[in-house]
């Protein structure tokens, strides 16, 4: 579900300011405990997939190392 399709729901809908609110906090709920942290994300993969997993934490620090530098280059060149 994205924001349209909520805005959508919500003006077919039209619930009442306590309906509203029960809602609320049931979707906000719902959605905190669907979000899991970085970390939790990154050993998952690392399960699934343990090679290309290596991969991308190798491109990961590379592009946090090369990053630096390179927005020197580009702001040098502006």
């Amino acid at each position: 579900m994205n924001d349209e399709a909520l805005s959508n729901a919500w003006t077919a809908l039209e619930p009442a300011g306590d309906q509203r609110r029960r809602i609320d906090v049931r979707v906000s709920a719902w959605l905190e405990a669907r979000d899991t942290p970085l970390a939790a994300e990154w050993l998952e993969i690392f399960r699934v997939a343990p090679v290309p997993a290596l991969g991308h934490v190798t491109v990961s620090a590379i592009a946090i190392a090369a990053a630096p530098p390179l927005v020197w280059f580009a702001s040098a060149l502006i």
